[in-house]
């Protein structure tokens, strides 16, 4: 019984340290009385699992790696209900460096529906060392990752606008002088849309043409949290009968979360092909 009580314990850990969140709910009971009060200087609080993952997922990540080493586990166990105290050991780590914190724990498990979950979690802190200057590191990798989340989900809208035809939602994507550059267009063709709802008014357009749109893609980020590529297909109906396929790269350019430049690029040939264009020096 002892062992499994400790089992359960590790695994709160071991899931943070692998990034399992759905590990780490698994362990606590529905309302848990988190203090880490030694250490951060803020209450003991009631929290739900979900707030618990939130506040570890939002910081955890921003490290390469972190690994918590536990020890000395001495289990005090009355009936259905058990305190465990232990001690435990946090390295973080970030880059080429690393913060380690010292101290102890103790933890209340309580045995409901034949699990033992966790119902409070105290931590005493006795030290810290190494680079005490990585948790603002973390901190400001998670917010970059919070931008890179925010941006790569009004890349993806551009698309589904256009798969779904909703394409009123291409005013939420663009900037209100927000641009798409058409570099490959051939002559007659615009070399570019300007302005949220210039770009809004060509797309919605096409529906006098165009049956159902598909554009399976691959989104990829860069080390400019407001810059993406993305490597798409079109697969286009065609009302008057058949389908326009070609194979576009898309480079999106994103400022306060919103598109103010996306630039298309595609096969000219292909294009030229299917809607009978004669392709001229300079288109």
């Amino acid at each position: 019984m002892e062992h499994s009580i400790i089992e359960h314990i590790i695994a709160l850990f071991s899931g943070a340290d692998e990034r399992n969140w759905t590990k780490v709910k698994s362990v606590l009971s529905q309302q848990v009385v988190l203090d880490y009060s030694s250490m951060t200087g803020a209450p003991a609080t009631s929290v739900s699992p979900e707030q618990i993952v939130a506040s570890w997922s939002s910081f955890l990540p921003g490290f390469n790696r972190t690994n918590h080493h536990l020890f000395d586990f001495k289990v005090d166990r009355k009936d259905r209900e058990a305190v465990v105290t232990y001690g435990g050991k946090a390295d973080h780590y970030l880059n080429e460096s690393v913060w380690t914190v010292e101290g102890t724990y103790t933890t209340e498990v309580k045995l409901i529906n034949g699990i033992w979950l966790i119902t409070s979690h105290t931590f005493h802190f006795h030290r810290q060392s190494g680079d005490t200057t990585l948790p603002g590191l973390a901190q400001a990798n998670m917010a970059i990752r919070m931008v890179v989340q925010k941006n790569r989900e009004v890349v993806n809208n551009f698309f589904v606008a256009l798969e779904t035809q909703r394409f009123e939602l291409l005013k939420e994507v663009f900037d209100e002088n927000g641009k798409q550059l058409n570099p490959y267009s051939p002559g007659g063709f615009p070399k570019s849309f300007d302005g949220a709802e210039g770009i809004y008014k060509q797309y919605s357009g096409l529906t006098a043409n165009f049956g159902q749109m598909k554009f399976p893609r691959r989104i990829f980020a860069t080390e400019d949290p407001n810059f993406f590529f993305v490597t798409f297909k079109g697969e286009i109906e065609i009302k008057a009968g058949g389908k326009y396929e070609n194979d576009y790269l898309g480079t999106f350019r994103l400022s306060n979360g919103k598109v103010i430049e996306y630039t298309e690029y595609f096969n000219q040939v292909v294009m030229a092909k299917a809607f009978n264009i004669d392709l001229r020096p300079g288109d």
